[in-house]
């Protein structure tokens, strides 16, 4: 009886160590699978502030370029736009980045609700990236009608 006893007590170490084992191993599963859309987040974020630079330059130079003023107040405002735009990008991957390093905090994530509040906050930053990329392809669109209509003004001169 007394090895039963002993067999049995032994039996309910290893199962509960089993499952703290693996209870920390899907904790840290998680742990990197969140880190890694953080990475893919923020560079989706630099990807996106690229191509607002790129829109930017243009605008810039059509502006410097267009001789008729009401034109040249059109990309100008564009422009500023634009630079607002990259401005709001990289404001929102320095809080992903911040995000990210709490994540990686493990003391902070212990506490449950910091835990909860954590993920909220990174889901949140992902639905504004997502509607930031929606926005950048908004201003890459406005971008090209610019520079049809100036294509256009070119050839009736």
């Amino acid at each position: 009886m007394k090895k039963f006893k002993i067999v049995s007590m032994f039996t309910l170490a290893f199962v509960v160590f089993a499952g703290t084992v693996v209870a920390q191993q899907n904790q840290q599963q998680q742990m990197q699978q969140q880190m890694k859309q953080m990475q893919e987040m923020m560079q989706h974020m630099n990807n996106m502030m690229q191509r607002t630079q790129t829109v930017n330059q243009e605008m810039n130079r059509m502006m410097q370029q267009a001789q008729n003023e009401e034109m040249k107040n059109q990309y100008k405002q564009m422009h500023q736009m634009g630079q607002n735009m990259q401005q709001m990008l990289q404001n929102m991957k320095n809080a992903a980045e911040r995000c990210n390093l709490m994540i990686q905090d493990r003391q902070m994530m212990q506490d449950k609700e910091m835990k909860r509040d954590m993920d909220q906050l990174r889901q949140h930053l992902g639905t504004m990236t997502n509607q930031m990329e929606e926005a950048v392809k908004t201003m890459e669109r406005v971008h090209k009608r610019f520079k049809e209509q100036q294509g256009q003004m070119e050839s009736e001169q």
